[in-house]
């Protein structure tokens, strides 16, 4: 029987795992023409990538070695390989030279042949329709196929091979095709049954706008949950300290660093969403692993596009910097392709990991700040301006070089549980909506001493209702004021002695998205107000703001810690005019809450991202000036700043820049530790060991 809950799926490593030790990743993604590769220079390629891992194409729409099963489809020029086998050889090639070798799979599709035999194991569209895309067709997880032959494709790869690990591509069902043309949910007979059962009788959506299409998205995350758990049970089974590398709540999660250019065409690029996804998954599932991949090209529909080498570089680099394991991916055998200058940048970065093995292999986030993330399951229906509020609030962390982790809210209440987020000071929850069972972990965090920061949304029920006891305030007032009525609306907490003349003092800092109002707790204390919308236009009618009963943002003590609820989006504000004194307002707030173990003096472009190794704080410094509108290109060289070490400046210590192999001075200033910085190119990793 499936449930909803994703976390009873979940599967972590062995504590005595190679797989939680780093690993560096070279993946070739082949085509069926690169039968013919050689596989000693392709091994060759990735050991000088700085690699000691390779991932190459195993099973699944074609197989690479002569699979004796009547449901797999064999490469149909493997004849024409001498040995008959190029998967085979690989791994040959790969134990020569101490390669681990990840086995590729992608259940997704069937050949026509297949189809026909067992067309019960097909997606099916609303009206019947199997999905075929360039004669292949598209298979449903709920089927037979996924639910048991998968099995037997593990155990032929895995009893006739040295393999280290399998990874399984384009694992889902297949609501989106290649074209991006959306099929809607499946309608075959697994899935009506599965849904009935899953639903307690309710019929299948026909659509994104059925009523039952939250259960549909639940029905999918508990099939693909359960599926993912009985494969990595079902390897893990062989003692042979297999690595599965899947979806969310595998030993080793999978995630894409790419550019979107499909789902994102014409819209601007956040450049951060690599850090902040393996942040987020280091933060909340240490137990596991998580592997990146870095793609080399523009995307799937420009393969040959090589990506910018900065930009692919900062793929590495951010996974790097997080804790996370980069996979270089191109397509096909190395050299046939032109993708040598895409990743000749990041092939520096990833030396230079492989070289400092022994400092990945113990470095863990150290900040004391945590951003927590909004989904849509808590922040529906406005998921898409949470995340907005969410990227304001970590663009102006990073400009202000404040470290901080992300922890996803739907793992609030694990790490509440377990302890885990008694290790920050501060927690903000950037408008994330509905907390639900997790608002206690978050109440209990502050009553021991904690603190946090909310926005807009967050703590809020559907209806309205306040979760969090340590909310200073008591329910909502009146309806959220959004959109149009919003225009003109500023807020201050600075004093306006002369608002009656129409004279104001700064700040005056405009107000973007939804204010919600609230009543009050008598104790709670209530700072600033908002000034009302006024006339705007013709500028000869736009003054006559006056101040208002409604606060700029409120405090209040529960046990003992701190709540501060801004009840206004000032994150999304930040987001939309880029003005630096919303940020400066929103981290003047931040600041009077926390006092960051680590800050830096340095160009608003680069980031602090701070963690531990053995005995050694790490601080890597990654350089974001090169970001573009779609893209990153080359960065501007950084030349001065200072790292500040908060209560350290009595220490004996030892501070070495790692890129740029130096030692550098260190002098306490009051109780801090600071540190002057060399001049910075893509990135720096200093660390700082107490002798």
């Amino acid at each position: 029987m499936l449930h909803g809950s994703s976390a009873e799926y979940d599967r972590n490593l062995p504590q005595d795992s190679r797989w939680l030790d780093p690993y560096n990743v070279l993946q070739t993604n082949l085509q069926e023409i690169d039968v013919h590769m050689d596989v000693d220079k392709a091994a060759d390629a990735a050991v000088d990538y700085g690699a000691d891992t390779w991932l190459l194409n195993a099973g699944g729409i074609e197989s690479f070695y002569p699979t004796d099963l009547p449901f797999q489809t064999r490469n149909p020029l493997l004849s024409v390989r001498p040995s008959g086998d190029l998967f085979g050889d690989a791994v040959a090639a790969a134990k020569r030279r101490e390669l681990k070798i990840i086995a590729r799979l992608d259940m997704s599709k069937v050949s026509t042949r297949i189809a026909k035999e067992h067309p019960e194991w097909l997606f099916r569209s609303v009206g019947g329709k199997p999905q075929v895309y360039h004669t292949l067709f598209s298979v449903c997880p709920s089927s037979e196929y996924y639910q048991s032959r998968t099995f037997d494709v593990l155990d032929e790869l895995i009893d006739r091979y040295d393999i280290d690990a399998v990874f399984f591509n384009w694992f889902n069902f297949n609501e989106r095709d290649y074209d991006e043309v959306m099929h809607g949910p499946c309608h075959c007979d697994s899935c009506k049954v599965g849904f009935e059962r899953f639903s307690g009788g309710k019929e299948l959506p026909a659509d994104m706008k059925a009523e039952t299409f939250g259960l549909w998205r639940q029905y999918v995350s508990a099939t693909l949950g359960d599926l993912t758990a009985r494969i990595a049970d079902h390897v893990n089974s062989k003692s042979r300290d297999i690595g599965v590398i899947l979806r969310a709540g595998a030993p080793i999660v999978y995630l894409e660093a790419n550019n979107a250019f499909r789902s994102m065409p014409g819209t601007e690029l956040w450049p951060h969403a690599t850090a902040e996804a393996v942040s987020a998954h280091v933060s909340s599932r240490p137990e596991s692993s998580v592997m990146v991949n870095c793609v080399a090209f523009i995307d799937s529909t420009y393969r040959m596009g090589s990506e910018q080498p900065e930009h692919f570089a900062q793929y590495v680099l951010q996974t790097m910097a997080r804790g996370g394991n980069p996979s270089a991916y191109y397509m096909g055998a190395p050299g046939r392709l032109p993708m040598a200058l895409s990743i000749s940048t990041g092939r520096e970065v990833m030396r230079f990991r492989s070289q400092h093995s022994d400092l990945y292999r113990k470095l863990r986030p150290t900040a004391n700040i945590g951003l927590v993330r909004p989904d849509i399951a808590s922040s529906a229906p406005n998921h898409w301006d949470a995340l907005e509020e969410f990227r304001g609030v970590y663009l102006s962390l990073l400009e202000a070089h404040l470290p901080f982790d992300v922890i996803p809210v739907d793992q609030l209440g694990k790490l509440a549980r377990n302890g885990a987020l008694d290790r920050y000071s501060l927690l903000i929850l950037p408008d994330v909506g509905t907390l639900g069972e997790t608002a206690a972990g978050v109440d209990g965090f502050v009553h021991r001493g904690g603190n946090v920061m909310a926005t807009g949304s967050a703590g809020l029920s559907r209806d309205g209702v306040v979760e969090l006891k340590c909310n200073p305030a008591v329910r909502t007032l009146d309806a959220v004021l959004s959109g149009t009525d919003l225009r003109s609306t500023f807020v201050t907490d600075a004093a306006q002695p002369r608002m009656d003349e129409f004279y104001y003092e700064a700040p005056i800092v405009p107000v973007y998205g939804r204010y919600h109002p609230f009543v009050w707790k008598p104790d709670a204390a209530k700072v600033g107000f908002m000034l009302p919308r006024a006339p705007f236009a013709p500028p000869e009618l736009a003054y006559g703001h006056t101040g208002s009963a409604h606060p700029d943002y409120v405090r209040g003590h529960y046990g003992g810690g701190e709540v501060a609820y801004v009840p206004w989006t000032i994150g999304r504000t930040y987001r939309e005019f880029g003005k630096t004194d919303v940020r400066d307002h929103l981290l003047g707030l931040v600041r009077s809450l926390v006092t960051p173990d680590i800050a830096g003096d340095i160009h608003e472009g680069v980031e602090l991202i701070a963690g531990r190794s053995g005995n050694s704080t790490v601080i890597h410094i990654l350089n974001h000036t090169g970001v573009r509108r779609r893209s990153y290109g080359p960065h501007v060289p950084v030349n001065g700043g200072r790292l500040h070490l908060a209560g350290r400046g009595r220490e004996k210590v030892l501070v070495e820049a790692l890129v740029a192999g130096l030692e550098l001075d260190s002098a306490a200033v009051n109780d801090d530790l600071v540190i002057d910085l060399p001049p910075l190119e893509l990135f720096e990793v200093i660390t700082i060991t107490t002798q």
